[in-house]
């Protein structure tokens, strides 16, 4: 019979690319709402974080907005073009692959609402970018100090040639993403009419894993499943996150993947979510360190 083809060819190593070595790994960690581990792998390895970090950009924009200080019908004009995180190199434009028609040509102005629909949805870097540069690096940075996840931020817009020169990267781990949706779930970032706003946005996600999974596996087993997620993938990473709420019961899972190909990495995490929903009760009281086996049993 002849094997499968992974995609690897003969090569060894998985995929290489300016954010993997080549060497495949998976890290996952499960928590419940008060960011307690519950099951976990490779936790605190790091990544770089692709596009999971946006939800730190959809907080701190919240944030403002809770605040008084924006407000969600606030006119932004779209642009390509931004400034570098490194001060005295000149602004870019982003590639014209990276931006979302479904923003808005330059020029157009629209409501900050729709910015943080089109960043959150359909994960759009060029919304992204606008928010960045008008929120500040050090409110984003504040939204992962305060969920307890220093290891996971967005550092620099996406694209930002200069600033990734620099060696300033966007980063993640498993943990630190668990517990970035932990935080927001539970109320500990923003108040609980704000709280429902992102949550609403993470369950709008187009194309989620995770959520995915989750409901094949509340569909399954005839258990209520609420969720919403964000995801992250380049050239050899591909990364999910999200909230899953069973029967009322709220935990967090993150997932992230380096040196597979992003149809590896996502049927990996669907695999990981599925054995950990099947594995690990909905309640906090059966926190456990373990990790899963080959086999998806308990290790």
């Amino acid at each position: 019979m002849k094997n499968p083809d992974f995609g690897l060819d003969d090569d060894p190593r998985g995929i290489v690319s300016d954010y993997s070595d080549g060497i495949p790994v998976i890290s996952y960690t499960l928590v419940d709402a008060d960011g307690t581990v519950l099951r976990e792998q490779n936790a605190s390895l790091p990544y770089y974080s692709a596009s999971t970090v946006k939800v730190g950009v959809l907080v701190a924009a919240l944030r403002r907005v809770q605040a008084g200080e924006w407000r969600l019908d606030d006119p932004h004009i779209v642009t390509h073009e931004y400034a570098s995180i490194v001060p005295d190199a000149p602004r870019f434009t982003i590639e014209i692959e990276e931006t979302d028609p479904g923003l808005g040509a330059p020029g157009d102005t629209v409501p900050l609402a729709h910015l943080l629909n089109r960043m959150t949805t359909v994960s759009a870097n060029c919304a992204t970018n606008m928010l960045f540069e008008a929120l500040g690096a050090d409110r984003i940075a504040a939204v992962s100090l305060d969920a307890g996840s220093p290891d996971t931020g967005l550092d620099r817009p996406y694209s930002d040639v200069a600033g990734l020169e620099a060696g300033v990267t966007n980063r993640a781990s498993a943990l630190g993403l668990a517990r970035l949706m932990a935080a927001l779930v539970r109320g500990a970032l923003l108040d609980a009419e704000h709280t429902a706003i992102a949550m609403q946005l993470l369950r709008e996600r187009e194309e989620p894993v995770i959520s995915t999974a989750a409901q094949v596996f509340g569909e399954r087993t005839g258990v209520a499943i609420d969720t919403g997620s964000k995801g992250g993938s380049v050239d050899g990473i591909a990364h999910d996150f999200a909230f899953i709420s069973r029967d009322g019961i709220m935990q967090c899972l993150a997932v992230c993947t380096r040196g597979y190909t992003y149809e590896q990495g996502a049927a990996a995490i669907s695999a990981i979510t599925a054995a950990l929903l099947s594995s690990t009760p909905a309640t906090a009281a059966s926190a456990t360190s373990a990790s899963i086996s080959q086999d998806g049993a308990q290790a």
